[in-house]
């Protein structure tokens, strides 16, 4: 499923519109291509059953909440953001967040927690992590930062000041069997989301 949804639906022949979706239907046919025994109805449980939100189904089509290689537009309105969110990163990059701001690196958006235990579940997939704390209700009311809601995740395509980064805490590592089955996930950026996809998205760091 991240592989048709977040990563590579031209590999599979589908067409994504411009905000992630795909008729569910033809995500079926996609997966019995490799696994002929799957059907809806099993696709329908893994999406409604997952405790990590990844993905989400709306009007019989099915769309990745968030972690695209590619650009995906945000639909819906922003949300009104907590004080606080959160971030998992190494302690090197941690650290230099509080002197240089923060921005995505290798997506299209910045992917935060909405809390500090969620953002832990995710340590797994970094070296000498640290949670970053990030003053997003600041951030939205002083300098126009949006932020969307996406399950467990909450995403924004601005960069951050630093004025916005609040406490830095190191932890450790969580042994590989309690890690989130989805910390690793983090594919570098490809341009175009399938056929008919326009290519990239906006500059990152715009307003």
């Amino acid at each position: 499923m991240s592989l048709i949804l977040r990563h590579r639906p031209d590999e599979f022949g589908l067409n994504m519109d411009k905000f992630g979706f795909i008729p569910i239907d033809e995500v079926v046919e996609a997966v019995q291509q490799r696994y002929s025994a799957v059907d809806e109805e099993d696709i329908r449980n893994l999406i409604e059953t997952s405790r990590q939100h990844r993905f989400e189904i709306v009007d019989d089509r099915v769309r990745a909440l968030y972690g695209h290689s590619f650009f995906v537009e945000m639909d819906g309105e922003p949300m009104e953001p907590p004080e606080h969110l959160f971030l998992c990163v190494s302690s090197d990059q941690g650290h230099r967040m509080k002197d240089e701001g923060i921005r995505s690196d290798d997506r299209f958006y910045l992917h935060m927690s909405p809390t500090r235990e969620v953002a832990e579940a995710r340590a797994g997939a970094v070296d000498a992590p640290c949670i970053v704390e990030v003053l997003a209700a600041a951030a939205a009311s002083e300098t126009g930062v949006e932020f969307w809601s996406r399950g467990e995740v909450v995403l924004t395509q601005h960069e951050i000041g630093a004025e916005f980064v609040g406490e830095i805490v190191e932890i450790e590592a969580p042994p590989a069997s309690d890690r989130d089955e989805d910390g690793g996930d983090r594919p570098r950026r490809r341009q175009g989301g399938g056929r008919g996809r326009s290519e990239g998205g906006p500059p990152r760091g715009s307003r």
